[in-house]
């Protein structure tokens, strides 16, 4: 390292004597302060590091290690720049620099328009010239400055000079130095270590904390342990992983911020009907979390290719039905084939006197297109929706996934309100919808107050799911104190599916750190392959996306079982600390092991 800053010293010191004014007498020195010439050294590295870019980048066309370390370089050169301007907001303000009148600040926009001069030693810059106290200023305070002088707007400004306070050493009354408010964050956001904006939203949201922090038993213990690790999320997770683990704290700290907002919601709970528009008839709906999941959850198995709930065909066996195992790798049996769904009977023609009788047989409309209510036509599944003029693929995708819900409403209530119950064979399958709440015993029975977990991750009051509990089709996880299944209730249940229950429970999802694909989407996997002598039990099993199988199965990452939960080590090339993690975006506040 000194080796590297003497190098540094010394092309400075080479940039420094290349812009000295000449000895001849013909150019007048014109550095009036040594920041001045520092000024310039900084004034020409810009277009320096412009050109050099452009040239690397030029001359890196096939080499995957060259392009990857380009952008690390310029990854290390954005996070210097956003800290760098943290640092220069925060000068303006120490200087008083909006109190600067009109004429130095009109020259000072004339040099910065054209660099050449000042970089070549030919123009100086203008003296401060400040207005005094009770005169007009050309700027109310230093956010309007920053706000004008930078283009930005105005809650830019306003953060940048809040996350100078949050971050950076300022000076305070009469100059007296005024340390960070959040040290520990304040070591990532100065080594760059990780992107300054996401260090500056983690300080705003851990001062969004502090009252809560204030509230506990032991304030400094609590807020020296939370910015800790905050502090390390930075380091080591993605912004969705740090955002979970604040958002995990926050339903810590305050307990009852959770009841509030679910009693806020309850006067609002409702489907009305919104008015007619040219693209239909515009209903809508608000509901609490308890339906909030249950319509995800049916959303997503419609929209699953892999699920065969809401289609009536026969459809082959998959991982989501009830047949006891994993899904079927090449060269090894099946256990037997799944139970066929129902299919939709025929229905009969519409008598020739109801049609017109030059249409040939074969194309005339079957019963239920007339008879609303009593036979059911479900449209064949497309691989893939018709896009609308201008839409997207991905629009295409919501669009279909929205009416195959809105399909689904439609069929539950006339299953419900028409009878149709007594001819199930005309319904898509029945889905597999399950709320799924894990929560501590203490908290279930009212010792703490500790908010539980969604199976999509979302929180939610102890209160709430005490009454949960008391409902029908509600599964109470209770975990012991190393998160291991108890109790998965007294729902009625085969084997595997409890075995895949409860591996919903422990792990929420993917088990690969940093992976976000939800349980629902993931294949239970035996750590030591089945045949090779690995038990199916939940000792021997973890949740991993397709994605993450395969790469588990090519020896990517290792899974190892530590008190019944799996850890995941990474390769030195993701994690080069080597040390067992969980996901952290489905247990933010899982630390990792040595």
């Amino acid at each position: 390292m000194t080796q590297v800053a003497s190098l540094a010293g010394a092309g400075l010191a080479g940039l420094q004597q290349l812009l000295a004014p000449s000895a001849d007498g013909t150019d007048t020195p014109v550095s009036e302060a040594p920041v001045d010439d520092q000024l310039r050294l900084l004034a020409v590295l810009t277009p320096i590091l412009r050109t050099l870019l452009d040239t690397i980048a030029g001359s890196v066309t096939t080499s995957p290690v060259r392009a990857t370390l380009l952008a690390l370089l310029t990854e290390d050169i954005a996070r210097l720049i956003g800290r760098a301007q943290i640092v220069a907001a925060g000068k303006i303000e120490d200087s008083d620099a909006h109190t600067l009148k009109e004429a130095p600040l009109a020259a000072l926009h004339r040099i910065h328009a054209n660099l050449t001069g000042f970089i070549e030693g030919t123009a100086s810059l203008p003296a401060d010239q400040c207005n005094g106290q009770g005169t007009k200023m050309l700027f109310r305070d230093a956010t309007e400055m920053v706000r004008d002088q930078l283009h930005l707007s105005f809650s830019q400004s306003k953060q940048r000079l809040a996350t100078r306070d949050l971050l950076l050493p300022s000076a305070g009354f009469n100059g007296v130095p005024v340390p960070p408010r959040f040290h520990r964050l304040s070591t990532v956001f100065n080594n760059g270590s990780a992107d300054p904006a996401q260090v500056a939203q983690a300080a705003q949201r851990l001062l969004a904390l502090q009252p809560g922090i204030d509230a506990q038993t032991c304030p400094e213990e609590a807020a020296e342990l939370i910015e800790g690790q905050v502090a390390e999320s930075l380091l080591t997770r993605n912004p969705i992983g740090t955002g979970n683990l604040l958002k995990s704290i926050s339903a810590r700290l305050d307990a009852q911020a959770l009841e509030r907002g679910e009693s806020r919601m309850q006067p609002y709970l409702g489907l009305s009907f919104k008015g007619r528009q040219a693209r239909g008839y515009i209903w809508e709906m608000c509901t609490d979390l308890a339906g909030h999941e249950r319509l995800s959850q049916l959303a997503d198995q419609l929209a699953n290719p892999r699920s065969s709930f809401g289609n009536t065909k026969n459809a082959p066996s998959t991982p989501d039905t009830d047949d006891g195992g994993q899904p079927l790798l090449p060269g090894f049996p099946d256990d037997g084939p799944a139970p066929a769904a129902p299919t939709i009977p025929e229905a009969p023609t519409i008598p020739a006197w109801a049609i017109d009788p030059d249409v040939p047989e074969d194309q005339r409309p079957r019963a239920g297109f007339t008879d609303v209510g009593r036979e059911f036509s479900v449209p064949e599944p497309t691989a893939e929706p018709v896009a609308l003029p201008g839409e997207s693929t991905a629009e295409a995708r919501q669009r279909a996934k929205a009416r195959a819900l809105l399909q689904f409403v439609f069929d539950s209530i006339r299953y419900g309100a028409d009878g149709d119950g007594k001819d199930a064979s005309a319904m898509p399958l029945k889905p597999n919808v399950d709320l799924i709440v894990t929560i501590s015993w203490d908290s279930l029975v009212g010792k703490l107050n500790d908010p539980g977990i969604t199976a999509r991750n979302n929180l939610v009051s102890a209160g709430y799911v005490r009454r949960l509990a008391c409902t029908a089709n509600i599964i109470p996880a209770v975990l012991g104190s190393k998160s291991e299944p108890l109790d998965l209730g007294r729902k009625q249940r085969f084997f595997s599916r409890a075995q895949r229950r409860a591996m919903l429970l422990r792990d929420k999802g993917c088990i690969n750190p940093g992976c976000t694909m939800a349980a629902h989407r993931c294949e239970a996997n035996h750590i030591k392959p089945w045949y090779l002598g690995g038990e199916t039990n939940l000792s021997n099993g973890g949740l991993l996306c397709p994605v993450c199988h395969a790469s588990f199965h090519a020896g990517h990452f290792r899974i190892e079982m530590v008190d019944a939960i799996p850890y995941v080590l990474q390769s030195v090339a993701r994690d080069p600390e080597q040390r067992l993690r969980r996901n952290w975006v489905f247990h933010p506040e899982a630390e990792s092991l040595a």
